[in-house]
């Protein structure tokens, strides 16, 4: 059971309950800065906890970090992912944990930290897989609940050959314009199913725009072209990063963010 505040060091009581927190510089760094704290768990299911650590006065942020249950006085890792958010600040869903099919199926997901915070920090609410051929793959992680984004992974044999951010908001046809177009000449009670944001040639934009007609559907294709003034954001692993800035406020919080 997680000991209540003021019951013993707390420091020293979670470095006794995890080890694992005591070796790792980010939670160590925290604590130092900060001095007092106390703590407390947060189950998430029978294989992952979240471990909160709190500043016992004058709390502006707090640490909160996913930990794997394992055998940590045995020496196995298990700290997944830490984030340091303001005290009042709803906790971050883990990747792997809001789609844990597709990163099971491509492990290599994982290892992508903007996938991870454009996830954490975006809240894409679905995903799309298209497989062009058995070795070959996208994912479109979308974010379809208010500006249209989008982080699209190009998968070769199961490893991240590049991955591409777009925003609506760079763009010379928003969702909106996209879908009325799609919609025009339809029969009446025709409606939109999906829409994806498509990239061909590394900088040729297109709406793929899924529309049913009583028991017919079509896939629609609406151009789309980015601003005057904007590129597209890509990163190749291995090659440095190829980055274009799409608008202001586009970058990612990797572990840090303040109220």
């Amino acid at each position: 059971m997680t000991p209540l505040p003021g019951q013993g060091n707390q420091t020293q009581i979670l470095y006794g309950v995890h080890p694992n927190a005591k070796t790792n510089e980010t939670i160590t760094a925290f604590i130092a800065e900060h001095g007092e704290i106390w703590w407390h768990e947060g189950v998430y299911n029978h294989t992952h906890k979240y471990v909160y650590v709190v500043p016992a006065n004058a709390c502006e942020e707090q640490l909160v970090y996913f930990n794997r249950i394992a055998d940590e006085h045995g020496g196995e890792q298990s700290i997944e992912r830490i984030w340091i958010i303001g005290c009042d600040e709803a906790m971050p869903l883990a990747a792997e944990l809001r789609f844990p099919e597709i990163f099971a199926k491509y492990p290599a997901l994982s290892n992508d930290a903007e996938l991870r915070s454009y996830i954490e920090s975006q809240s894409p609410n679905r995903y799309e897989e298209v497989t062009a051929r058995p070795s070959r793959a996208q994912v479109y992680f979308i974010n379809d609940t208010g500006v249209f984004t989008e982080y699209i992974v190009l998968l070769s044999g199961g490893e991240i050959v590049s991955t591409t951010y777009v925003s609506e908001e760079n763009l010379t046809v928003g969702r909106a314009e996209a879908e009325a177009q799609a919609l025009s000449g339809q029969p009446p009670g025709a409606s939109v199913e999906n829409i994806v944001l498509k990239v061909y040639g590394g900088d040729r934009i297109v709406w793929e725009i899924t529309v049913r007609a009583d028991q017919k559907t079509d896939v629609v294709q609406v151009p789309s072209d980015l601003a005057s003034g904007q590129l597209i954001q890509t990163t190749t692993p291995g090659f440095g990063a190829v980055f274009a800035v799409l608008g202001a406020g586009v970058g990612f919080v990797l572990y840090r963010r303040r109220r």
